[in-house]
C-alpha cells in the first residue's frame, strides 16, 4: 500500500530503523536547487516582457513585470553567495525597461505642460472624445476632490 513512498514502507511507522522524516529529519530528500533556478527563470522572463512592452509603447506593464522581475530575481538568490546568470539577465532587462519607461512618461508630460501646440491638440481630441476638452476635464475632477484650483 505504501510502496510509493520515498521515506520508507509507512510513514506513520514508530520503527526507529525506517527511513521517515518523522524519525529522521536529516533524512528527507529535497530537489537541489529547483526553487532558486525557477524563480530566475521567472525574473529573465519578466525582465522581457518588461522591456518588449516598454517598446511596444505602453505604460503600466513595464512597470509590473519590471517590478516583479527584480523580486523575482532577488527571492531566487535565497542563501546561495551570487545570483544566478538569469537573475542577472533578468534585473538587467527590467531595470532598463523601468528606467526607459520612467523617462518616456516624464518627457511626454513634459512637452503635455510646457508646448502649447500639443495641449492645444490634446484639448482638441478630447472635446471630440469626451465632449469637454482635458484642461475642463481636470478641473472637474480636481473639484470632485475637494481641491481648489488656483
Amino acid at each position: 500500500m505504501y510502496d510509493n513512498n520515498p521515506y520508507g514502507n509507512n510513514p506513520y511507522d514508530n520503527d526507529s530503523s525506517s527511513n521517515t522524516p518523522y524519525q529522521n529529519p536529516n533524512s528527507r530528500r529535497y530537489p537541489t536547487g529547483a526553487s532558486g533556478d525557477r524563480l530566475a527563470s521567472g525574473a529573465m522572463i519578466m525582465g522581457i516582457l518588461a522591456l518588449a512592452t516598454f517598446i511596444s509603447m505602453t505604460i503600466y506593464p513595464p512597470f509590473v513585470f519590471g517590478s516583479i522581475a527584480v523580486v523575482l530575481a532577488l527571492l531566487s538568490k535565497g542563501r546561495a553567495p551570487k545570483l544566478a546568470s538569469k537573475a542577472k539577465a533578468g534585473i538587467i532587462c527590467a531595470t532598463i525597461g523601468l528606467i526607459a519607461n520612467s523617462v518616456l512618461c516624464t518627457t511626454s508630460l513634459y512637452m503635455l505642460y510646457t508646448r502649447p501646440e500639443i495641449m492645444d491638440q490634446v484639448n482638441d481630441i478630447f472635446e471630440k472624445q469626451y465632449g469637454m476638452s482635458y484642461d475642463e476635464m481636470i478641473e472637474t475632477i480636481l473639484e470632485d476632490g475637494g481641491i481648489s484650483i488656483p
